[in-house]
């Protein structure tokens, strides 16, 4: 009988050797240039009008490009917090070209104090050595040097994003089909469905024709639910017009005693907003602001633009937040959903999600995104 031999592959290691070993990986290829940079550059026998022996070719070369190899970090955390925006690349390049002088120059003193401690018997000096570097082309490389590895690392984060960005969407998609779901097992729960109905019922026989409207409503707003499920995002027009349908059925529900203003600045129709975002705010707003209230309330949906971003606002007059409650604790599935898709959809900076008490009392809610227009995207899809 044959002994069986299990294979030998990396999650045999262990998964501490294994997890050590996937994140040295995406190493390699730096450490595999960084070994070719040395290998091609210690063959240079003359450095500062001095000739030097292999050891002292092959010692400045790793010098030199260790300093770079220290110095990539310090470039790279710096991009990464500059005042700017990731796509706003111009600008990004702006910024850089007194910082690749700076580091050019630092990049410079480094290796010379370095070369200076190892190589005491090597006649230096500071000054006469740089300006022989800026006329030999030394500095120009090594300013070149600096935005090869911007450019490396802009290629890699690049390539990240767009990881992270299909990560998102699938995330994205998956919170959309359970924001779907939720829409019609939970907003349009069970107990709307039959309120609904219960007061189409009523109008039947006193006024035929309401009842008939108020069933068409019914049907659009079911509709609206079904042909948007899969959709991310749709045009501002269609979620107002989804909200009205939803709002309509509560004002039927509450009669005078809510009162409903809906407030959408023109420029703002086309604009992409994530799919029934407002629906579960207006419904906390109802439930939460003009329910409890015997006399009824306002609840106002208002949209406009500003600074290139999208406000969306939900209010109502109601009697304001409790004491001591938070937005990231004391929440709901609605709440909580709706500060999902935001950052999911749009990442953790260009995005802001706010819930506090009006300036007289009641509830606001601010969403704040950037503004795409639809028109503009699809005319860009089509060219």
């Amino acid at each position: 009988m044959e002994e069986y031999q299990p294979a030998r592959d990396s999650a045999s290691k262990g998964p501490v050797a294994a997890s050590l070993w996937d994140s040295l990986v995406p190493w390699l290829p730096l450490v595999f240039f960084w070994m070719l940079q040395v290998a091609l550059t210690a063959t240079t026998t003359v450095a500062r009008g001095q000739v030097l022996t292999r050891t002292q070719s092959a010692q400045r070369s790793i010098v030199s490009w260790t300093v770079w190899a220290l110095l990539a970090p310090l470039i790279v955390s710096i991009d990464r917090r500059l005042p700017i925006r990731e796509h706003a690349q111009f600008k990004r390049f702006i910024f850089h070209i007194p910082l690749s002088l700076f580091f050019t120059v630092l990049n410079l003193y480094v290796d010379f104090m370095i070369t200076s401690f190892l190589n005491p018997n090597l006649k230096l000096s500071m000054s006469a050595d740089v300006l022989r570097d800026w006329l030999t082309g030394q500095l120009q490389g090594r300013f070149i040097i600096y935005w090869v590895v911007l450019f490396v690392y802009s290629t890699f984060d690049y390539a990240n994003g767009l990881k992270e960005e299909k990560i998102r969407t699938a995330e994205l998609e998956r919170l959309v089909s359970e924001a779907h779901l939720a829409t019609l097992r939970a907003r349009l729960h069970p107990h709307f469905l039959f309120n609904a109905l219960n007061t189409i019922s009523s109008h039947v026989e006193r006024t035929p024709r309401t009842a008939r409207r108020m069933l068409e409503e019914l049907g659009d707003l079911l509709r609206l639910t079904l042909t948007h499920a899969e959709d991310p995002e749709i045009r501002l027009t269609e979620e107002i017009a989804f909200v009205k349908r939803y709002l309509y059925f509560q004002k039927e529900r509450f009669e005078e005693r809510l009162i409903v203003k809906v407030a959408v600045d023109n420029d703002t129709l086309d604009a992409l907003v994530p799919t029934f975002i407002l629906q579960p705010l207006v419904e906390n707003a109802i439930h939460h602001g003009i329910a409890p209230q015997f006399g009824g309330g306002l609840v106002e949906v208002r949209a406009w633009r500003e600074d290139g971003r999208l406000h969306l606002r939900v209010q109502d007059d109601g009697p304001g937040l409790p004491p001591g409650w938070d937005q990231y604790t004391n929440v709901g599935i609605g709440i909580s959903n709706t500060r999902e898709r935001l950052r999911r959809l749009y990442g953790d900076r260009d995005q802001s999600f706010r819930v506090f008490s009006g300036a007289n009392r009641g509830v606001c809610v601010d969403l704040v995104f950037p503004l795409r227009d639809s028109v503009r995207e699809v005319s860009l899809a089509n060219g």
